[in-house]
């Protein structure tokens, strides 16, 4: 995993899942990656990622493993996720900015 990457993952967890989050919630992630004619032996690139906690991710009837129509009904398709997510880390960036310059 490259450098950015990590990066990534790090920003994705500090956002929590982002279905929890249309709930108001804050709950830990798992990253998932975003299957898209990729297959099953080969995982997508680390950019095309989103933050779910457990039940959104497998463990539940409105997972986007187990219940990818219910899950889409509830929190939206994926690509729709993704956009949210890399919103919420360039905000999370423009804070970081603002807020870490006092530390220099």
């Amino acid at each position: 995993m490259k450098k950015q990457d990590k990066k990534r993952f790090d920003k994705l967890k500090r956002i929590g899942c982002i279905a929890c989050s249309k709930k108001g919630l804050f709950s830990e992630p798992i990253i998932h990656h975003i299957r898209k004619h990729t297959g099953l032996g080969l995982r997508p690139p680390h950019d095309q990622t989103i933050p779910l906690c457990p039940q959104h991710h497998n463990m539940s009837n409105e997972s986007v493993h187990l219940n990818k129509t219910k899950f889409e009904e509830l929190f939206g398709t994926e690509l729709q996720l993704l956009d949210e997510a890399n919103q919420k880390i360039k905000q999370l960036e423009k804070e970081s900015i603002f807020y870490d310059k006092g530390n220099e």
